[in-house]
Protein backbone atom coordinates (compact mmCIF):
# COMPACT_ATOMS: atom_id res chain seq x y z
CA UNK A 1 0.00 0.00 0.00
CA UNK A 2 1.33 3.34 -0.94
CA UNK A 3 2.54 5.33 1.47
CA UNK A 4 0.20 8.51 2.24
CA UNK A 5 0.69 11.87 0.47
CA UNK A 6 1.96 14.72 2.89
CA UNK A 7 0.04 18.35 2.45
CA UNK A 8 3.83 19.53 1.78
CA UNK A 9 3.37 17.70 -1.42
CA UNK A 10 0.09 18.78 -2.21
CA UNK A 11 1.06 22.12 -1.43
CA UNK A 12 4.51 22.16 -4.42
CA UNK A 13 1.86 20.82 -6.95
CA UNK A 14 -0.24 23.26 -6.51
CA UNK A 15 2.60 25.75 -6.64
CA UNK A 16 3.97 24.06 -9.80
CA UNK A 17 0.48 24.28 -11.42
CA UNK A 18 0.50 27.60 -10.53
CA UNK A 19 3.76 28.08 -12.33
CA UNK A 20 2.86 26.41 -15.33
CA UNK A 21 -0.55 28.45 -15.85
CA UNK A 22 1.50 31.74 -15.64
CA UNK A 23 3.62 30.71 -18.14
CA UNK A 24 1.42 29.34 -20.36
CA UNK A 25 -0.26 32.99 -20.10
CA UNK A 26 3.34 34.33 -20.84
CA UNK A 27 3.47 32.44 -23.74
CA UNK A 28 0.69 33.05 -25.37
CA UNK A 29 0.61 37.06 -25.08
CA UNK A 30 4.73 36.62 -26.36
CA UNK A 31 2.71 34.51 -29.54
CA UNK A 32 0.50 37.18 -29.84
CA UNK A 33 2.72 40.06 -29.85
CA UNK A 34 5.21 38.25 -32.26
CA UNK A 35 2.16 37.02 -34.67
CA UNK A 36 0.01 39.89 -33.95
CA UNK A 37 -1.02 40.12 -37.69
CA UNK A 38 -5.00 40.32 -37.82
CA UNK A 39 -7.09 40.10 -40.15
CA UNK A 40 -9.62 43.89 -40.13
CA UNK A 41 -12.76 42.62 -37.71
CA UNK A 42 -10.20 39.84 -36.16
CA UNK A 43 -9.34 40.53 -32.66
CA UNK A 44 -6.86 38.76 -30.49
CA UNK A 45 -7.78 35.96 -28.24
CA UNK A 46 -8.02 37.07 -24.72
CA UNK A 47 -7.30 35.12 -21.32
CA UNK A 48 -9.54 35.97 -17.93
CA UNK A 49 -6.89 35.32 -15.40
CA UNK A 50 -8.29 34.06 -12.27
CA UNK A 51 -5.36 34.23 -9.39
CA UNK A 52 -4.96 30.58 -8.09
CA UNK A 53 -6.14 30.04 -4.33
CA UNK A 54 -2.37 29.12 -2.41
CA UNK A 55 -2.65 28.16 1.16
CA UNK A 56 1.26 28.00 1.38
CA UNK A 57 4.02 30.11 0.65
CA UNK A 58 6.33 29.60 -2.57
CA UNK A 59 8.64 26.92 -1.89
CA UNK A 60 12.11 27.78 -2.32
CA UNK A 61 12.95 25.23 -4.94
CA UNK A 62 10.35 26.87 -7.04
CA UNK A 63 11.94 30.70 -6.78
CA UNK A 64 14.26 30.56 -9.33
CA UNK A 65 11.59 29.83 -11.89
CA UNK A 66 9.04 32.01 -10.16
CA UNK A 67 11.70 34.63 -10.71
CA UNK A 68 12.19 34.26 -14.52
CA UNK A 69 8.52 33.95 -14.90
CA UNK A 70 8.34 37.45 -13.64
CA UNK A 71 11.22 38.96 -15.47
CA UNK A 72 9.45 37.46 -18.59
CA UNK A 73 6.13 39.35 -17.68
CA UNK A 74 7.97 42.14 -16.87
CA UNK A 75 9.72 42.42 -20.37
CA UNK A 76 6.78 41.81 -22.14
CA UNK A 77 4.47 44.23 -20.52
CA UNK A 78 7.54 46.63 -21.46
CA UNK A 79 6.98 45.29 -25.51
CA UNK A 80 3.24 45.48 -25.11
CA UNK A 81 3.40 48.83 -23.82
CA UNK A 82 5.58 49.96 -27.24
CA UNK A 83 3.66 47.81 -29.21
CA UNK A 84 0.33 49.92 -28.00
CA UNK A 85 2.05 53.41 -28.49
CA UNK A 86 3.54 52.77 -32.01
CA UNK A 87 -0.30 51.68 -32.72
CA UNK A 88 -1.49 54.53 -32.02
CA UNK A 89 0.77 56.78 -33.48
CA UNK A 90 0.46 54.85 -36.60
CA UNK A 91 -3.85 54.90 -36.34
CA UNK A 92 -3.26 58.78 -35.54
CA UNK A 93 -1.46 59.54 -38.60
CA UNK A 94 -3.87 57.14 -40.84
CA UNK A 95 -6.94 58.64 -39.43
CA UNK A 96 -5.16 62.74 -40.55
CA UNK A 97 -4.23 61.17 -44.30
CA UNK A 98 -8.06 59.74 -44.48
CA UNK A 99 -10.82 61.94 -45.04
CA UNK A 100 -13.29 62.14 -42.00
CA UNK A 101 -15.89 62.69 -44.78
CA UNK A 102 -16.64 60.53 -47.43
CA UNK A 103 -18.03 63.39 -49.63
CA UNK A 104 -14.61 65.87 -49.09
CA UNK A 105 -12.80 66.97 -52.17
CA UNK A 106 -9.15 67.15 -53.10
CA UNK A 107 -6.96 70.32 -51.52
CA UNK A 108 -5.15 70.35 -54.82
CA UNK A 109 -5.19 68.76 -58.26
CA UNK A 110 -1.86 67.23 -59.52
CA UNK A 111 -1.64 69.46 -63.11
CA UNK A 112 1.80 67.31 -63.86
CA UNK A 113 0.17 64.44 -66.14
Amino acid sequence: MPAPRSSGDDFDRAWQRALDDLELDVERAEAVLRDSHLEPGETAPTVTWTPPRLTHPLPDSMRERAERILERQLALAGRLATAMTSSRRHLDVVERIVPSDPHSRPMYVDQAL
